[in-house]
């Protein structure tokens, strides 16, 4: 590994950590050499992740327990981290909830619209407060949030989402121009379909189908959380300092897509060259 692909040195905090695209993340951070400690809300979860990203790396990890709602938990489980890995340089806020059903805004839980912008929203505000000013001590920071293609463009029946996402992307922007001179980049990645566990469930039990979503895709096909995983890593080394203020979609296409219903050819009957590549990764 070069050292321009390296982050040696660097401590990492990812929440959401302990599955998904968070511990795809944490992984992948950990081989590029990085210190990684996982934020989860089922610590039992994250100290059982940080083991075994340690075991297949490495590196130092630990896992702590965080409700990112909480600003008590937050500061807590960022301080844990400092004390365990000296300070922090990268902070992924993952985080999220999933939209607990499909419905029309009228037929929309305050609820469950007001849980969206806790997890997500109120969530990446707290996480960043809490670590942004070690990063500025250190003069190095580099913060990367979790958005979704769903903050970027129209989808109905997901208000509550969408709307929390679409957030995040100002917070991005906004915090960006904030810290720039100190600095700290902000960048976020938009997912599109990606196949977490979750997702995986829900396409079991008929709540998603894949060829309705694979064909919206120019590449074809779904994504693996360790794609997700590599882009943010990018963002996250010392040579990414010039690009700031990004909202960058890693979803096949989705988002640049004009007309749906053209023809682009058969789609990939595959994934398995795709996650080989992965799997060869020491």
């Amino acid at each position: 590994m070069s050292s321009s692909d390296s982050l040696d040195g660097l401590n990492c905090v990812v929440t959401g950590g302990a599955q998904g695209i968070g511990y795809a993340t944490a992984l992948t951070l950990a081989r590029r050499r990085g210190a990684v400690a996982i934020l989860d809300l089922d610590g039992e979860l994250a100290r059982h992740g940080a083991a075994r990203i340690t075991a297949a790396t490495g590196a130092r990890a630990l896992g702590i327990g965080c409700d990112v709602r909480a600003q008590a938990s937050v500061d807590s489980a960022i301080a844990q981290a400092v004390r365990h890995l000296g300070t922090v340089h990268v902070l992924v806020n993952n985080a999220g909830i999933m939209t607990p059903r499909l419905a029309p805004v009228a037929d929309m839980a305050a609820g469950d619209f007001e849980d969206m912008l806790s997890v997500h929203v109120r969530g990446t505000f707290l996480c960043s407060r809490a670590a942004i000013p070690f990063m500025e001590r250190a003069r190095y920071g580099r913060i990367i949030n979790i958005s979704s293609v769903l903050g970027l463009v129209g989808v109905p029946f997901r208000i509550g989402y969408a709307a929390a996402k679409t957030a995040i992307n100002g917070i991005t922007r906004s915090m960006a121009v904030e810290l720039a001179r100190k600095g700290v980049t902000v960048n976020a990645i938009a997912p599109g379909y990606i196949l977490t566990d979750t997702l995986r469930t829900r396409l079991q039990e008929g709540k998603l189908d894949y060829a309705t979503h694979a064909e919206r895709a120019p590449v074809g096909r779904w994504g693996l959380p360790e794609e997700v995983a590599h882009a943010i890593a990018f963002l996250a080394l010392p040579t990414s300092g010039f690009i700031t203020g990004a909202v960058i979609p890693v979803d096949g296409g989705i988002t640049i897509r004009g007309d749906a219903g053209e023809d682009l050819g058969p789609r990939p009957t595959s994934m398995d060259d795709v996650q080989a590549l992965f799997d060869r990764n020491p």
